[in-house]
């Protein structure tokens, strides 16, 4: 995903982005600079503390490999967070090019946020106070989750 070499083949109808329509896709575009892209975002990073963390690779990539060992809720929920991100709109874009099927950003946010809260859920917290809030802000039972 760090290089992404895209050669000019084909219509230019076929390196649109399917997403936003208004430029050509590349890797930055795609995940980044694109407006449905960047919604995205910003519809979901606020849930792992990422408010300040800007719609680019490199502010991305830099903020995580900081707390790429970190056990840190937080930290966890980023990367898992990231991942989804990246993987929902990889697939939407997929999903327009072969099937001709839109999903509206709303529907993909809520699909980001609904596939790293079911991962969240096979874990066991420590019972501390940013624990309990992280669990709040992601509506999951507190009881069932956290260690005795």
């Amino acid at each position: 995903m760090i290089q992404w070499q895209h050669g000019v083949t084909g219509s230019m109808n076929q390196m649109c982005c399917l997403l936003c329509y208004a430029d050509i896709e590349t890797h930055d575009h795609l995940f980044f600079q694109c407006n449905y892209s960047r919604s995205v975002w910003h519809g979901v990073r606020n849930k792992v503390d990422m408010n300040s963390v800007q719609e680019s690779w490199d502010e991305i990539s830099s903020w995580l490999v900081q707390r790429a060992k970190s056990k840190a809720i937080y930290a966890v929920g980023s990367r898992l967070l990231v991942a989804a991100a990246a993987y929902t709109i990889w697939n939407e874009r997929n999903s327009r090019f072969f099937s001709n099927k839109l999903r509206p950003l709303e529907k993909i946010v809520e699909i980001i946020i609904n596939m790293v809260r079911t991962k969240l859920i096979s874990f066991k917290y420590k019972q501390t106070s940013n624990v309990k809030r992280f669990l709040e802000e992601w509506k999951l039972n507190k009881e069932d989750l956290l260690e005795d």
